[in-house]
């Protein structure tokens, strides 16, 4: 039944029951597109995350190159995100846990703190960035999305 019902929803989402831990990286991909744009630094490093990391095989590839070629709107990244919950909580033995719902919250906000002039530039984040960590904290479930950007911030003295 369960099997079924994310056979279902994945479909719609063009992601197939032998490669939907691609979905790991829609988060990833959400916070790269945010201000809508796509740099070639953040495309790579998604790239290389996809393969090192996220180990998501020849079909899931050629999604994720569909998502950084053409920006997915906001009603299928947040499908996805939700999915990923699914995921997470079903019972079924799916390749998706609880525990790697804040990981993936990490992953992206390294991915908004990549530019050309650093891979890990904390101040780099951008206020549509910072929007989208939010909403896929609120959407996963785990801490308030808070990057480090935001937390430097304010700890800068007033002017």
């Amino acid at each position: 039944m369960q099997l079924d019902r994310m056979e279902k929803t994945l479909k719609h989402l063009g992601v197939g029951l032998a490669n939907y831990k691609v979905l790991k990286l829609l988060p990833l991909v959400y916070v790269a597109w945010a201000d809508g744009k796509l740099t070639p630094e953040r495309a790579g490093r998604l790239v290389s995350l996809a393969h090192e990391r996220f180990k998501i095989g020849p079909e899931g590839e050629r999604i994720l190159l569909d998502w950084l070629a053409r920006r997915p709107d906001k009603k299928y990244f947040m499908e996805g995100l939700h999915d990923i919950v699914l995921l997470a909580y079903a019972p079924d033995e799916w390749e998706f846990d609880v525990d790697e719902l804040p990981g993936l919250l990490a992953h992206a906000e390294a991915i908004a703190r990549t530019t050309a002039a650093a891979m890990d530039a904390p101040t780099s984040v951008t206020n549509e960035e910072e929007e989208a960590l939010a909403e896929i904290a609120r959407e996963l479930g785990v801490d308030d999305g808070e990057s480090w950007a935001r937390l430097l911030r304010e700890l800068e003295p007033p002017n």
